[in-house]
């Protein structure tokens, strides 16, 4: 039922796209292409990195649209050569997608050094609050209560 939903309003969507923007869509299209491709990589049901990829494309991608649209909006026309013969705008759109899948990666990366810092940050706070406990109470504190039950019974 909900993927009819996406469908038909990827369809209206697409359509209202296509009489606005004319050529433009088609410029739009090739642009979304690694959102595309990120759409059918991920695997996960909820497809996270290809929304982060998407955001970013969208992102990179709209300055280019806006004067696209402002052009359809006063119905006059939009010289679209410049755009597609312009290798430092394709550069810019395709640099943004490649920014988003580098947050996917270098995120993750950073999330785990994070975690991984905070543990051992820990782990050196329960280690010295051992090490005083041992100095206030003495080397008896070290061992676990099952261990001095067993040796009462003996």
């Amino acid at each position: 039922m909900l993927g009819k939903l996406y469908t038909g309003l990827l369809l209206v969507v697409s359509g209202f796209l296509i009489i606005i923007l004319q050529y433009g869509f088609i410029f739009l299209i090739i642009a979304m292409l690694p959102s595309f491709v990120a759409n059918f990589v991920d695997p996960d049901p909820q497809k996270p990195k290809f929304k982060v990829v998407l955001c970013c494309n969208v992102a990179a991608t709209m300055p280019m649209m806006a004067p696209m649209f402002e052009a359809s909006f006063h119905f006059q026309p939009y010289d679209m050569s410049s755009l597609f013969s312009n290798p430092s705008l394709w550069f810019f759109i395709y640099g943004g997608a490649g920014i988003g899948w580098c947050l996917i990666f270098l995120c993750n990366q950073l999330a785990y050094y994070i975690v991984d810092a905070r543990n051992d940050y820990i782990i050196h706070q329960i280690e010295e609050q051992q090490r005083r406990l041992i100095e206030e109470w003495g080397p008896q504190v070290k061992e676990s209560p099952n261990m001095s039950r067993n040796t009462a019974k003996a």
